[in-house]
């Protein structure tokens, strides 16, 4: 086998795994609209999300976690209806599977010293999204990666920003625009 073939045969894989991560762009938008949403809800009405003293825990716990359940069931089917799994979407589905435990660590941790953990998940995110779109050679979602980690760095050197607020232009920036341009693109073979 020669260069030739053997580049070709890597950029088939790339090209497969991008064709294969249409979930993916879906997963960003999904999860970009259902924390934006549950942001800008808590940021109208801190009233009734704020209503006791764990009851922003209960919301902030509750709705992401039916969130991974139908997420999880969507990709499940999903990849029963592909048939098959490459490599690349093997690597892509175990880091985002980390970053899933991850999030409920940090999220715990949050919990018991009674710390934010918007701008901890936030990086962590970014750093997720980069390699995805590193992985995968979408530009894209490595832009919205890089733009979140950047705005995830500006959050802690603004300590008065409101965290909501950073959720909301953070994901839509970060998750929402690369995940639809990820759904949306076109097949490119090469």
């Amino acid at each position: 086998m020669n260069k030739e073939e053997q580049i070709r045969i890597i950029n088939n894989a790339i090209n497969q795994t991008k064709q294969n991560l249409k979930p993916l762009g879906y997963n960003l938008v999904f999860w970009s609209i259902v924390v934006i949403s549950m942001s800008l809800f808590h940021y109208f009405f801190p009233q009734i999300v704020q209503f006791s003293y764990y009851s922003a825990s209960i919301y902030w716990i509750s709705i992401p976690l039916l969130g991974m359940i139908y997420t999880t069931k969507y990709n499940i089917k999903n990849g029963i209806k592909v048939g098959y799994v490459t490599q690349l979407d093997r690597v892509i589905k175990i880091i985002w599977g980390v970053f899933g435990f991850a999030w409920i660590f940090i999220v715990a941790i949050s919990l018991i010293y009674k710390v934010s953990p918007v701008q901890d998940v936030l990086f962590l995110l970014s750093i997720v999204l980069i390699m995805t779109g590193l992985i995968i050679k979408f530009n894209n979602v490595t832009i919205g990666g890089i733009g979140l980690l950047i705005f995830t760095a500006y959050s802690y050197y603004n300590p008065f920003m409101n965290l909501l607020l950073v959720n909301v232009v953070g994901l839509s920036l970060g998750m929402l625009v690369p995940g639809l341009s990820l759904y949306f693109q076109k097949n490119n073979r090469s």
